[in-house]
């Protein structure tokens, strides 16, 4: 990999880390627009299955530092799987 694309690739991690801290302690108070109008409505939740982290929460983590550390490690995640498939499509082209 070129110094280009790891600076590229730095930045890219950097800014999306800095937007899952401002979601976790700027934009995660905001009621969400569907919730507000289905407690307008009265409508409950029936979920389909039971989430493996219900509402991006850790179980016994239950504030922002919990939040933080899931947003940071699904980002790196998402990361992670992307460039693995970005380079597996590279070597099957060359």
């Amino acid at each position: 990999m070129t110094t280009k694309n790891q600076k590229t690739l730095i930045v890219g991690i950097t800014v999306a880390i800095i937007f899952v801290i401002l979601g976790v302690f700027c934009f995660s108070y905001a009621m969400e627009t569907l919730d507000v109008k289905a407690e307008e409505l009265g409508a409950q939740e029936q979920p389909v299955y039971e989430p493996p982290l219900p509402d991006y929460v850790i179980p016994g983590m239950d504030n922002e530092g919990g939040a933080l550390l899931l947003g940071v490690t699904s980002t790196l995640l998402l990361f992670v799987v992307g460039f693995g498939v970005a380079k597996i499509l590279g070597k099957k082209k060359s």
